[in-house]
């Protein structure tokens, strides 16, 4: 590293400190070889004074725990109909996916915790079908996860919502991303997944402002389905006052620290 590259370091920490970013995992990084590089990233924005919040999706483990037991996920992305067994996919997914986060933060010597902080409510019926378990994010409990927050502690927000009957729904990470990051006012949130970010026409672009991503998502089957639904979720997170999203490639890296400490 040049002392130059330094400089350019030291001017964002200031601006970060006591900041909070949201990070929004998709659950097929969780497992990726590089993950636990992820995790060391989130451990030098904690020793600059970043307050992060960790949301992750379970898709991937979904998918892949439906094949083990010989079943058929009704949904894998929390979008769509969940049925009853989709349901019990997602718990013992989410759970499992929990308790990697949970334990790679715990080598860094990182306090986390899980929680509960999503209230939701049923999808319901759309267009005359009845989505059955999927939930729609209520209500966020900000309380909760700024106490956390105060105590240094990271919360870590699984992709499932409870009502007040105590039962619980399916629900879309993005959503519950861009949730939590309208409700602690977030300065960042991060969507890092298994893509390069959006990419249209073999070129990746690198800055774009909401309103102009609009017009781009008009073309949706110019997007694979998981950066489509990324660059929606980050257009909506702006429109609803956090300053920046970003989507990087988990896979690579360094990628987190590269996106938030360069001009790049």
């Amino acid at each position: 590293m040049k002392p130059t590259d330094l400089r350019g370091i030291l001017q964002y920490v200031p601006r970060f400190r006591d900041k909070v970013f949201v990070l929004s995992l998709d659950g097929a990084i969780v497992s990726e070889e590089n993950f636990a590089t992820i995790l060391t990233d989130v451990a030098v924005l904690r020793s600059l004074n970043v307050r992060v919040v960790l949301v992750h999706g379970a898709g991937a483990q979904i998918k892949a725990l439906a094949a083990q037991q010989g079943v058929i996920a009704s949904n894998i992305d929390g979008s769509g109909v969940t049925d009853a067994t989709t349901l019990q996919l997602a718990l013992t997914a989410a759970n499992r996916l929990t308790h990697e986060v949970l334990e790679g933060l715990a080598a860094h010597d990182l306090r986390a915790a899980c929680t509960n902080a999503i209230t939701a409510h049923p999808m319901g019926i759309i267009q005359g079908v009845d989505h059955l378990f999927t939930g729609k994010v209520e209500r966020v409990d900000t309380e909760l996860l700024q106490t956390l927050l105060t105590q240094n502690i990271i919360p870590v927000v699984p992709p499932l919502g409870f009502d007040g009957d105590g039962r619980t729904f399916r629900v879309n990470s993005d959503s519950v991303a861009v949730a939590v990051s309208e409700a602690l006012k977030a300065t960042k949130l991060i969507f890092i997944t298994t893509h390069d970010g959006i990419v249209l026409e073999g070129q990746l672009i690198r800055q774009i402002l909401s309103a102009d991503l609009d017009l781009l998502l008009a073309q949706k089957d110019s997007f694979p389905a998981e950066i489509y639904s990324k660059a929606r979720h980050a257009s909506i997170a702006c429109k609803l006052g956090v300053p920046r999203a970003h989507i990087i490639n988990g896979r690579i890296d360094e990628a987190l620290l590269a996106e938030l400490f360069s001009n790049e």
